[in-house]
């Protein structure tokens, strides 16, 4: 009898140590980073502090799965053509790029949400500008509600990963006093808060 459970001992730690074997390999085998994915985000982009309402954003995002599981690395850039903020005719339409991981939280049929940390690279704000652009690290929790799922499409068209999202985001760093909307231009976290609202659909691959 002892015997026979000194085998079946000696198969099971075997097995374990073979299976342990093959998941290392399979994990090792993984590449660091997958194929990127190409997004359009067209939406609406505005500050939460009344100074301004939503302006169009075009919003192009460039998704880089990675060995970790849930975490991904974008690219974003992002401008505003049409804003005119100042309402004196100039467009308000310079680029920012926005780069960062993002690590999804939560996913189902029906919905996902992420949270990043996120750099971004865009114009100064202020008047008149100590440089045209300025560095800014930012935190942003991202809702996608799955509209083309749930629209029930067909599985080989492109329109069944089409998303509504709802981002809020959280600047950090980067904007200085004499731009917000506090006593002598203080920022103020209304100031920070930032709301984007649109409709994200992969283009490519």
């Amino acid at each position: 009898m002892r015997r026979f459970l000194g085998l079946v001992l000696a198969l099971a730690v075997g097995v374990t140590s073979v299976a342990g074997a093959q998941r290392r390999s399979q994990s090792q085998s993984k590449p660091l980073f997958g194929n990127p994915v190409f997004v359009a985000q067209p939406g609406m982009i505005g500050p939460l502090n009344g100074t301004s309402g939503l302006n169009f954003n075009a919003r192009f995002v460039t998704a880089l799965p990675t060995k970790v599981n849930k975490l991904t690395i974008v690219g974003i850039i992002q401008w505003t053509p049409f804003a005119d903020e100042d309402s004196d005719d100039a467009k308000e339409n310079l680029p920012s790029f926005v780069y960062g991981p993002v690590v999804n939280l939560y996913n189902n049929e029906k919905m996902s949400f992420d949270i990043d940390g996120l750099f971004a690279y865009g114009p100064t704000g202020t008047v008149p500008p100590a440089s045209p652009y300025t560095h800014k690290f930012l935190l942003e929790g991202d809702l996608f509600i799955k509209i083309g799922r749930m629209m029930n499409m067909d599985a080989t068209s492109r329109f069944r990963n089409l998303n509504l999202y709802v981002m809020y985001a959280y600047v950090l760093t980067g904007l200085d006093d004499g731009v917000g909307t506090g006593t002598g231009g203080e920022v103020t976290s209304k100031d920070r808060s930032v709301l984007l609202v649109g409709l994200s659909l992969p283009i490519a691959p």
